[in-house]
C-alpha cells in the first residue's frame, strides 16, 4: 500500500515517528550514582549525561556529520508496514539548522523528507513535491523531542528542570524536562547507574482542534560505534500503543557530507553521492 493511501491519523502518525532522528551520545565512560539523600540539580545530572557519552566536545567532533541506516515496521490500523530508512545529517551550531534526510523504503514507494537549511522538501517516488504543513510540523517536532536535543541543551538555550525520581524494578530513573528557547517541553528518564537516556516523552496535536497525542520513545541495544555510544533499537509508543520499532545495520559519523547533497533537487541521487570523493 502507498504512503499516501494510508489514513490521515496514520499517516500523521507515520511521519512523526519516520522523522524522530536517531539522537547519539559519544564515547561510554562510568559515571558514578546520583546521591539520594538531596534533591539533585537538573544541570547535575545532565552534566553527567553528557559525560557518559564523551564530552560536550567530543559529540560535536565525531558526530558532526553521520549516516544511519535502519529496518523499520510501523504498526499501522491498516497493518504492519516494515521497510528501510536512511537518515543523514550534517549538525550545525543549533540544532534548528541542521541540515537533513530522512529517507525511507517500502515495497513500491520511496519517501523522503529533508532540510537543506532554507526550507523542508518532500520527495515521493522520485517527484518533488513541496512539502505540507503537516509533513514541516512532523519533521521538525520530531527533531526537536530528540535523544540529541538534551545532549545539546546549554547550546540551544533550552532550560532544565528536575521533575522527580522513578523506579521501574530495580531500575533507577531521574526524570528531567527539557524547555527549548521555543518553549517545546520534552521529558527524559535517566538512569541513575549509567547516565544513559532510556525513554523520552512528549505530547503533540495533528491540529489545533485535536486531542494531544502522547508519544513514549524507549532506546535499548547501546553500542560503541567509532568510539560513540548509541542505542541500536528505539521503540515508539503513542498513547501508550507500540506503533513502531527501529533497529540500526549501519551507523557511520565523521564522513565529510556534501552540503549540497541536501537539497531536494541532489537528494534523488543515491545515498553515497553525497558523500565526498
Amino acid at each position: 500500500m502507498a504512503f499516501k493511501n494510508f489514513s490521515g491519523k496514520t499517516r500523521w502518525a507515520i511521519l512523526a515517528c519516520a522523522t524522530l532522528v536517531f539522537s547519539v551520545g559519544v564515547i561510554f565512560s562510568r559515571v558514578s550514582d546520583v546521591k539520594a539523600d538531596k534533591p539533585p540539580k537538573a544541570e547535575d545530572i545532565v552534566e553527567r549525561t553528557i559525560l557518559a557519552y564523551g564530552s560536550r566536545a567530543a559529540v560535536y567532533a565525531v558526530q558532526r556529520n553521520g549516516t544511519l541506516r535502519a529496518l523499520v515496521k510501523y504498526i499501522t490500523p491498516e497493518g504492519p508496514r516494515e521497510g528501510k530508512i536512511i537518515t543523514r545529517f550534517i549538525r550545525k551550531e543549533k540544532l534548528k539548522d541542521d541540515l537533513r534526510i530522512i529517507e525511507q523504503d517500502f515495497p513500491g514507494t520511496r519517501y523522503l523528507l529533508g532540510f537543506d537549511g532554507k526550507e523542508v522538501w518532500s520527495i515521493l517516488n522520485d517527484k518533488v513535491e513541496k512539502a505540507n504543513e503537516e509533513e514541516i510540523r512532523a519533521f521538525r517536532s520530531a527533531h526537536e523531542h530528540s535523544y540529541e536535543s538534551l545532549l545539546r541543551y546549554k547550546e540551544n538555550n533550552s532550560k532544565l528542570e528536575y521533575v522527580g525520581n522513578t523506579k521501574l524494578l530495580n531500575l533507577e530513573m531521574d526524570i528531567i524536562d527539557l524547555v527549548s528557547a521555543e518553549g517545546v517541553r520534552t521529558r527524559y528518564e535517566i538512569s541513575r547507574k549509567s547516565g544513559r537516556i532510556l525513554y523520552l516523552n512528549y505530547e503533540e496535536k495533528p491540529d489545533e482542534n485535536a486531542e494531544p497525542v502522547k508519544y513514549r520513545l524507549n532506546f535499548k541495544d547501546f553500542r560503541v560505534i567509532q568510539n560513540t555510544l548509541i542505542p541500536y533499537e528505539t521503540l515508539v509508543f503513542q498513547d501508550g500503543k507500540l506503533v513502531e520499532e527501529r533497529k540500526i545495520v549501519e551507523a557511520v559519523f565523521n564522513v565529510q557530507l556534501k552540503e549540497d547533497a541536501f537539497t531536494a533537487e541532489n537528494a534523488s541521487k543515491p545515498a553515497d553521492a553525497a558523500v565526498k570523493q
